[in-house]
């Protein structure tokens, strides 16, 4: 099971600490998180993006998922507002060409959330025709797009596998994959096993704990999901991606690597 560090723990610590926490853990893979302070798309110029791909592979390591911040800053591609919308879907393709920078071949999007002043399908309708402009570049530059469902905290349009399923095969582009985040996936009351039942490939997995109330993305065993066995569902179905740790929240915040550590080791456990 190859297990991946994301610099969102980090987020209150300097880039090269979170690649030197990584090199310590043994961890060569990461999921990079794009957002402020480590790196953001219109403040880190091409020189700076440059910089931060030498710095990971002077260390040897790979980013295998590159994961634009869009749950807390103003990008929706699902937006009511065609402005808005539209510097939102400006904002993934700076990241996508960002992404092939750095040198990975795979960026994380979600469908955003509707105008709760207009019906589901037309905002997804809206989310829909921003996923497919995304496709069509990532297909001709090489990329996949990770689709992640978001929880129902944070969307009204993908949040669970049968949504995900619907709109792969809407937009129906060979970029846009399907992938799990283990705490949405556990709030809309399903398992790794819904997933693989009705999709048929899964690119990338966020393994984190939670407490089944809310979108609180915890470190393994510090809450209630049952992540030993969506783990032991992975092998079972043969997922030959990576496994990142998502660990967010100030609980974690103030001494990051050892959330990381403890979580890994946790991991490595089960001789997976």
């Amino acid at each position: 099971m190859v297990i991946s560090g994301m610099n969102v723990t980090f987020r209150h610590y300097p880039f090269q600490y979170f690649l030197d926490s990584m090199n310590h853990l043994g961890i060569s893979s990461i999921e990079l998180w794009a957002g402020e302070p480590h790196m953001y798309v219109y403040r880190n110029a091409l020189s700076n993006i440059r910089s931060i791909r030498k710095e990971i592979k002077s260390r040897d390591m790979n980013i295998v998922c590159y994961t634009p911040e869009q749950c807390v800053y103003p990008y929706n591609i699902a937006a009511l507002d065609s402005q808005w919308r539209k510097e939102s879907i400006n904002y993934f393709i700076e990241n996508l060409y960002a992404a092939l920078e750095l040198e990975t071949n795979m960026m994380l999007i979600t469908s955003g959330i509707g105008d709760f002043s207009v019906s589901k399908e037309e905002s997804w309708k809206f989310a829909s025709d921003s996923i497919f402009q995304l496709s069509k570049i990532a297909e001709k530059e090489g990329v996949n797009l990770a689709l992640e469902p978001l929880t129902k905290f944070e969307s009204n349009l993908i949040t669970d596998s049968r949504g995900l399923k619907r709109m792969i095969e809407e937009i129906n582009s060979p970029s846009l994959k399907g992938m799990i985040d283990t705490v949405a996936m556990q709030l809309a009351g399903e398992t790794p096993n819904d997933y693989f039942s009705i999709l048929p490939e899964l690119c990338h997995f966020h393994l984190v704990d939670g407490d089944s109330q809310s979108d609180a993305h915890l470190a393994l065993d510090d809450g209630v999901l049952n992540w030993r066995e969506y783990l032991t569902s992975l092998h079972t179905h043969g997922y030959q991606g990576t496994c990142t740790l998502e660990i967010m929240g100030s609980n974690y915040y103030q001494n990051p690597q050892d959330a990381v550590m403890k979580s890994v080791q946790k991991v490595r456990e089960l001789n997976i």
